[in-house]
């Protein structure tokens, strides 16, 4: 979930009414990426503050009750005793800063998705503490560059179709991604209510929809500021979250919500509850997408073959003409002319002979050819008969993947994959199937993690794709990481490689090292040695990268 900056701001301004004058009693941390404020007034408690560093679904949520579970771990002591002023969110960033009545630190929580972090600085915005990553944080000044992109807020009429027109050599969705607030679900929505297709030429864009397009820009915008929050569900599964209505999502069913911070709570609730289950269905979606095309793939090569039946023809029509014209056929000769009696015009055509064999015997070698070649044509088809009903069976399975609605479905194609061997089954739990690999996000790029040393081959060698990208630390044992390339780019995002280099480190046995070289090449050029252990490979075409582990 990305947080929206007027989500955010919308939250801030609940939190404007509980957190000032409230003093910070408690704070700790009971799961990874999740720190749990408790605040308290002069009377009683007050309430917790939870606040979410997760690469995927950031958030600040207040929870009535929350109970300090055995496992918690006292973080940002300093913090203990201080009186909150005022909470307020820098304009047009997903910045938050909470002031203190006491002068001297302030907290800042930050809000980028995967770069997503808590801050205590000092007056001159030096770093004092870090939730995440203090060693590399920590005695740096923070700092975010400005947002240089335009707010549509500041855009007139006259000055949007002015911009609109400059990038006339755009698609539609890459033009409006130059706007602030901008995000993709809220393009796709906008366009969507306009009639126009993400990927349409701006310059094929008349001027009424482009004036249509601001004024769309101007009531979604507003409208978000002030309608319930709502989450629509496929089914049973919350699937996306919004501050208005979408138009686009009218196959969904929806649920509106009183307050911004009840809807944020359920929504964030209910996915990290289900993560694992709707990791579950996007693994599957792909295991089966793979399948698909790899069956898809055979059955190309099957059809793509010489047919058979026209190479059994003219066998049968060779042992025919030798069987006639045996007189033709002398002692010692390896070929011999023969008048082709089933040509409209009888030429004469050279055939290969056995000089040690009768004409009885050669005639017979051409007709067993044929007979093999008749069976050849029935087996190949009996063959693209039956890949052609695996391919319709696993399209069956993904589209019921794709419009499962309840984790109950989720579960039961799950083991209808398990049925069909498609997924990897785990060689300690006889009967048990998993994926190979643990699965990662850097943005919108997809990263697996092998589990161990045979995963990394079932990883590497099954599911990852050629044109993939594979990752491995340089001297060490480790997982094998592959960054996903189903765009098929030539070169690697620099930052989503640093980020699975770093992966790669961390799941290796230099994860305590400093500055490691990582090795990467495409998928399609690591080979695996005949009769080599479980793991071991040999890449060709690596290129090195050289980066730390990831900060626990």
């Amino acid at each position: 979930m990305h947080l929206h900056y007027l989500t955010l701001k919308r939250q801030v301004e609940f939190l404007s009414a509980k957190l000032p004058g409230c003093v910070l009693a408690d704070s700790y941390t009971q799961r990874k990426n999740e720190w749990v404020i408790a605040l308290s007034t002069r009377e009683q408690a007050a309430g917790n503050l939870l606040l979410s560093c997760d690469g995927q679904y950031p958030a600040i949520l207040w929870l009535d009750q929350q109970n300090r579970g055995k496992n918690s771990t006292n973080v940002m002591a300093e913090l203990i005793g201080k009186r909150v002023a005022s909470i307020n969110i820098l304009p047009s960033e997903r910045v938050v800063k909470v002031l203190f009545e006491a002068p001297g630190i302030v907290l800042i929580l930050q809000f980028f998705t995967a770069r997503s972090n808590f801050f205590i600085v000092d007056q001159n915005d030096v770093i004092l503490n870090s939730f995440k990553a203090g060693r590399k944080h920590i005695g740096k000044k923070y700092d975010i560059s400005p947002n240089k992109l335009m707010s549509p807020f500041d855009l007139n009429r006259e000055a949007f179709l002015s911009f609109f027109s400059g990038n006339a050599d755009l698609q539609a969705y890459r033009a409006l991604k130059q706007l602030q607030l901008l995000t993709r679900p809220v393009i796709r929505e906008i366009l969507f209510r306009c009639n126009l297709n993400e990927k349409q030429l701006v310059s094929d864009v008349s001027k009424a929809s482009q004036s249509a397009l601001w004024e769309q820009i101007q009531e979604f915008l507003k409208d978000c500021q002030t309608d319930p929050p709502r989450v629509y569900f496929r089914g049973e599964i919350p699937e996306k979250f919004a501050l208005t209505a979408f138009q686009s999502y009218s196959e969904l069913s929806c649920r509106e919500f009183s307050d911004i911070n009840a809807a944020l709570r359920f929504f964030c609730f209910q996915i990290w509850k289900n993560r694992g289950v709707l990791q579950q269905k996007t693994h599957l979606e792909s295991v089966v997408t793979r399948k698909i095309k790899s069956l898809n793939y055979h059955l190309q090569q099957l059809q793509n073959r010489p047919t058979d039946a026209a190479k059994a023809g003219n066998f049968n029509k060779i042992g025919e003409l030798i069987t006639n014209q045996p007189h033709l056929l002398k002692t010692g000769q390896s070929q011999v002319k023969l008048i082709d009696y089933f040509g409209p015009e009888m030429p004469e055509i050279t055939v290969k002979i056995d000089p040690e064999r009768s004409p009885r015997e050669n005639a017979e070698i051409y007709f067993q050819k044929a007979r093999q070649h008749t069976a050849n044509t029935a087996d190949y088809a009996a063959k693209a008969t039956a890949l052609k009903k695996q391919i319709l069976e696993f399209s069956n399975i993904l589209e019921a993947l794709k419009t499962a609605d309840n984790f109950k479905k989720i579960n039961q194609l799950t083991e209808a994959l398990k049925t069909r061997h498609v997924l990897q089954a785990d060689p300690d739990e006889t009967g048990k199937y998993r994926l190979p690999y643990k699965v990662f996000r850097w943005k919108d790029n997809i990263i697996w993690v092998g589990k161990s040393a045979r995963d990394n081959d079932a990883l590497t060698f099954k599911f990852a794709g050629k044109e993939d990208f594979w990752l491995h630390v340089q001297g060490y044992a480790g997982s094998h990481v592959v960054l996903r390339n189903p765009k098929r780019l030539e070169n690697a995002p620099p930052e989503a490689l640093e980020y699975a280099a770093r992966l790669a480190v961390t799941h290796s046995a230099a994860k305590h090292a400093r500055y490691v070289p990582v090795l990467y090449t495409k998928v399609k050029h690591v080979r695996k040695p005949r009769k080599s252990l479980p793991g071991t490979v040999i890449p060709a075409q690596s290129k090195t990268i050289f980066v730390d582990p990831l900060e626990k």
